[in-house]
């Protein structure tokens, strides 16, 4: 059986793949590479078929990772063009990947070339800014949900602000909109007293405010406490995309070549509701404090923290009103002896053979109400029992280890990139 291409993931080092940086926009220009474009990778020099297991070579190294979804273009024969998860990687050049059939010839003609394809959202709305970055809205094209607000993103410098200072993209859930600044309905995270809080920055310089509900992907440190006025180092920094038509993470190292990551993400999640139109999570830093407020920048996240304070943004409640968040939690005893975990508890690190215990990740609001699960991202009982984006294979799923950082604290979580069956 075929390999499910639902699920694709994206990491910095594919070929083409845009580069988180020191600069305004980068954000985006990762969002719109793994949500709307995809991403080029490059002309493939020979398909060959053995049954049904065919054989791409591409004349340079491809830079992808087994169970990656690429897609084929360019065949005369039509069965080897389309989406294929890879299943193994015998070389730098080669990859192999499952058709349904046997095709009907041995080895494929025509200029074909392969592709890294998008999740397949909608970009519906942007506005490019001229000194750099902007704004975009996205959303699922998923029509049979029951709801598709929108993630709008501002990836620009605010004039309150410091172009030297960390940089990040202020992020939000939009109920609707019919531009890129005119928004209705709720919007999440959202404070009555300020409805700009999560928008437009006051103040200036260290002494200024701007944005609640961040994605940094540049700051001066990682696993440490610092203020976003503190300039970060020029360069590239690692990154890792997962999702599908429904939700996505994004896992950012704010420091070039650190190599662990903030935990991210946006989407629709399963409700233990009957009726239930706003079953929607945004995971971002929730801080609402000065650029000179020394702060840890990962905590907060609820997906990923060890902070108590931990909380995921949720679109409304469960009785359908205005926006609210949720403590996450994991059904394994927590150190304390709980049933329910608040936030991610772990135990050290220490040796285990095989597969670490995962454990789904719960959304309950603050009257008690368990609202629903987390799609496809796992919290691990030990600390980081397995290497840093290391793949894991159970129960027919790909799974990968992703070493995530909250606080002083160095984690790991799990992440499905797909389903092998």
């Amino acid at each position: 059986m075929v390999a499910s291409t639902d699920i694709k993931f994206y990491v910095h080092s594919n070929n083409n793949a845009p580069q988180l940086q020191n600069a305004y926009g980068s954000m985006i220009n990762v969002l719109d590479a793994c949500l709307i474009d995809g991403i080029q990778i490059g002309v493939v020099s020979s398909l060959t078929a053995s049954g049904s297991t065919v054989t791409a070579t591409f004349g340079a190294a491809h830079n992808l990772m087994q169970y990656q979804v690429i897609k084929i273009t360019g065949a005369a024969q039509p069965e080897f063009n389309g989406e294929h998860r890879i299943l193994t990687i015998p070389n730098s050049s080669s990859l192999t990947f499952e058709l349904a059939t046997t095709p009907s010839v041995t080895t494929a003609t025509g200029a074909i070339s392969a592709s890294l394809p998008p999740l397949a959202w909608e970009k519906t709305f942007s506005i490019a800014n001229e000194a750099g970055g902007g704004k975009a809205a996205y959303r699922s094209l998923n029509l049979l949900l029951p709801s598709r607000p929108f993630l709008r993103v501002v990836d620009e410098l605010d004039p309150v602000y410091t172009a030297t200072y960390a940089k990040y993209a202020k992020v939000g859930i939009v109920e609707d909109m019919t531009d890129i600044d005119t928004m209705l309905g709720a919007q999440a995270p959202y404070d009555d007293a300020l409805p700009n809080k999560n928008w437009v920055g006051t103040g200036s310089g260290s002494s200024a405010y701007n944005g609640w509900a961040k994605w940094y992907y540049a700051s001066s440190v990682l696993a440490d406490q610092s203020s976003d006025s503190s300039a970060p180092s020029i360069g590239n920094r690692d990154w890792i995309c997962v999702g599908n038509k429904d939700h996505f993470y994004i896992f950012p190292a704010a420091i070039p070549n650190g190599k662990h990551y903030s935990n991210y993400g946006f989407g629709n999640f399963e409700s233990f509701l009957n009726l239930d139109v706003a079953n929607w999570f945004l995971s971002a830093s929730t801080n609402y404090s000065t650029a000179g407020t020394s702060l840890f920048r990962a905590d907060n996240t609820g997906l990923g923290s060890t902070n108590s304070a931990g909380r995921t943004i949720l679109l409304r409640d469960h009785k359908q009103n205005l926006p609210t968040h949720a403590r996450t939690y994991s059904l394994h005893a927590a150190a304390s002896g709980e049933i329910y975990s608040g936030y991610m508890d772990y135990i050290a690190a220490r040796s285990i053979s095989g597969v670490v215990p995962v454990f789904p990740i719960f959304l309950r609001e603050n009257d008690g109400v368990i609202r629903g699960q987390i799609p496809n991202f796992y919290w691990v009982l030990q600390q980081k029992p397995h290497a840093n984006l290391a793949i894991l294979e159970k129960n027919n799923s790909a799974f990968m280890a992703i070493n995530s950082v909250v606080g002083t604290a160095e984690n790991q979580i799990v992440v499905k990139i797909g389903d092998l069956l």
